[in-house]
């Protein structure tokens, strides 16, 4: 019965339900005043009638409260049933490299711990030079191992360095790996990817893909997984 009402209470919305319970109330106060009136006029005590009266006006008062709280759990019931939609939309609707990569902010960003959601220009302005943004839009499944902006930062390459390396296509190409790894995959292996032989290995920092750590694993995309690293891998 109650997960009827919260049911209702969701569907409806807080006011109506409200005003619902309230009506109810005053119907049941009614019904009561009026079995009042009756015992009044057939009960030869006066003492029966008057013991009657609190009753009835505590349970108009109890119908009114109960309404009340039943609307506030359906409030919190929709709330929750709205996250829980967003939550499976978004699961349900993964979008492409190319779409995913400049979300830094919106529902579709990514969070890396206490860092705040991470931003690709600089490895999507790569991937623009290196002429790979076409091959990211494709069926897949791919593997993209994804330095933030951050990760270069700490890596000491800027934007400018980056896209002038004599090896750009060579670098981003490792981070491209056919097929999906995702992280219970995760193991001490070499992968082959896009750009040639990457050592995987499970260590002390988390696992590293030569030596850049993954920060952030199984960001789900449309064509593929993603990997957020916190370096760049090099050869």
């Amino acid at each position: 019965m109650s997960g009827l009402v919260l049911a209702g209470i969701a569907a409806y919305g807080t006011s109506t339900v409200y005003t619902a319970f309230t009506a109810v109330g005053g119907g049941l106060a009614g019904l009561s005043t009026g079995r009042s009136v009756s015992n009044r006029g057939t009960s030869s005590s006066s003492q029966q009638s008057s013991r009657s009266e609190p009753s009835f006006g505590t349970s108009t008062a109890g119908v009114c409260v109960l309404g009340a709280a039943a609307a506030a759990l359906g409030v919190a019931a929709g709330r929750r049933s709205a996250g829980r939609q967003g939550e499976v939309s978004r699961a349900a609707n993964p979008r492409k490299f190319n779409e995913q990569l400049p979300c830094s902010s919106g529902p579709f960003s990514v969070t890396v711990g206490k860092a705040g959601p991470s931003s690709f220009s600089i490895l999507i302005a790569g991937l623009e030079k290196a002429g790979l943004t076409s091959a990211l839009d494709g069926d897949g499944p791919f593997t993209l191992f994804a330095p933030d902006d951050k990760a270069f930062e700490a890596a000491g390459l800027t934007a400018e360095a980056v896209l002038a390396h004599p090896d750009l296509v060579t670098i981003l190409k490792m981070h491209v790996l056919p097929g999906a790894i995702v992280a219970k995959g995760f193991k001490n292996q070499t992968v082959e990817t896009l750009g040639g032989p990457v050592t995987m290995r499970k260590g002390v920092k988390g696992v590293m893909m030569n030596k850049a750590v993954i920060n952030k694993a199984d960001v789900e995309i449309a064509n593929g997984i993603m990997h957020i690293l916190g370096g760049v891998i090099l050869p």
